[in-house]
């Protein structure tokens, strides 16, 4: 690497992904994915940490950091890596633009080494001022209206078919964690990001009653589905209810999680099944 230096900004989500990244061992050796990799302010900091960086993106020429080549990549297709041929991949912003989102976390599975890291950065669409806002008018804002053809379409290239989506596909905490269940991760870790004042207030006004309806809801519904044996179905559905109080939840505008990968698909899969009694 080159003496150049880059100072990128460090704010909003920024922030947190760079101080993790500067606080993780020497990574000589290590591969890295960084997809979408945008301005390269992530591939950077790897980079530094002695790591061999791939950065794709739908847009390639938005990388700024000149020794590091981002090349085209479309999160919904397929990725050109070997299986099993990274260590980390970090995604920032990137899978709430695209609608098979099962299909982008089988793939950073499919080229993934077992063990490796996943780290997913995505707006929370589980905060209290989102949840109010759907409750109004569907919308994650609620002095916005709902997504519509007329906001939706950030990008069209001339001459195809494909259209590069805004926030249609923005994810709630509950089935971002089914995702990754069915795609073979465990989440490991749930990073603190900044906090909204509005779901501060709204959180904390209605926490006692989000509390008291998330355990009666519980309550009513870990005996049904009886085909699921019932250690695993009281594990899973206990763990959301926690889910669904932790503070980050409730209160952090991104959702920025670390995972490691268990299993591949096919093993995964074979798992799940034998949840399911005969």
């Amino acid at each position: 690497m080159n003496n150049e230096t880059y100072d990128f900004p460090t704010k909003g989500i920024n922030k947190y992904t760079t101080e993790y990244i500067r606080n993780l061992q020497d990574l000589t050796g290590k591969v890295v994915l960084d997809v979408p990799c945008g301005d390269g302010r992530a591939s950077y900091e790897f980079k530094k940490k002695g790591a061999q960086v791939i950065a794709y993106d739908l847009f390639p020429d938005f990388m700024l950091v000149k020794d590091i080549q981002s090349k085209y990549a479309d999160l919904s297709q397929t990725l050109p890596l070997e299986n099993d041929s990274v260590d980390y991949i970090i995604s920032q912003e990137g899978i709430e633009h695209i609608p098979n989102q099962l299909k982008v976390l089988q793939e950073f599975n499919r080229v993934l080494k077992k063990g490796g890291t996943l780290l997913i950065t995505t707006p929370n669409d589980s905060q209290a001022k989102v949840r109010l806002s759907n409750f109004i008018m569907e919308s994650d804002l609620w002095k916005r209206m709902p997504p519509t053809e007329v906001d939706s379409i950030w990008f069209a290239e001339d001459d195809s078919s494909k259209l590069y989506y805004g926030h249609i596909f923005l994810l709630g905490v509950q089935r971002f964690q089914s995702l990754l269940s069915f795609s073979g991760f465990k989440t490991t870790k749930r990073i603190k990001t900044d906090s909204s004042t509005s779901s501060l207030i709204l959180g904390v006004l209605f926490y006692p009653f989000i509390t008291l309806m998330t355990f009666f809801g519980y309550f009513l519904y870990r005996n049904k589905n009886q085909h699921v044996d019932e250690k695993s179905r009281k594990r899973i559905l206990y763990e959301r209810v926690l889910l669904n109080l932790l503070p980050s939840t409730m209160f952090n505008k991104h959702i920025f999680w670390e995972m490691k990968k268990e299993d591949n698909i096919v093993d995964t899969v074979s798992k799940l099944r034998k949840m399911y009694r005969n």
